[in-house]
């Protein structure tokens, strides 16, 4: 039983990395080729900077922001993919997306600003970023795949 909590915690720890680290380039780049609209002058250089540090000072945020979501969709996606377990990562990887696209638009109603996530202020970011939860989804499904809980007898 511990190895298989153990293996559900590792599973999803790495589904949520695969989904942050993702969401927090995307969510750069949406917001760099914004500033380059603009007339800001944006290198290269400037852009994989900047890609780096929103890696480390915004990933843990977009981390939080996963974990939150996932908890609850990957319990319904647990649940349903027991009905249907031919598609068992489908159902996972729809999870995450639905998941993160239902977290930022709730945060639009409960945080301060308008947009804790500025990327997801308009339809085609929110979209995009919500994407990312299809990577999170589907490896957690696939890496839990022969994790089952049994009945004690």
């Amino acid at each position: 039983m511990i190895r298989t909590i153990g293996r559900l915690v590792l599973a999803f720890l790495v589904a949520v990395l695969a989904t942050a680290i993702p969401a927090s380039v995307l969510q750069t780049q949406i917001n760099l080729s914004q500033l380059v609209a603009l007339g800001a002058p944006v290198t290269p250089a400037l852009r994989a900077l900047t890609t780096l540090q929103d890696i480390v000072f915004f990933g843990p945020v977009m981390a939080a922001i996963t974990v939150a979501a996932f908890l609850p969709a990957f319990a319904g996606a647990w649940a349903a993919s027991g009905a249907l377990p031919s598609a068992r990562v489908p159902i996972h990887a729809l999870a995450g997306v639905v998941a993160l696209w239902a977290a930022f638009r709730l945060m639009g109603f409960f945080t301060p600003m308008p947009t804790l996530v500025a990327a997801a202020r308009d339809q085609a970011g929110l979209l995009a970023l919500s994407s990312t939860g299809l990577i999170g989804g589907a490896l957690f499904a696939y890496a839990t795949r022969e994790v089952r809980f049994r009945q004690p007898v």
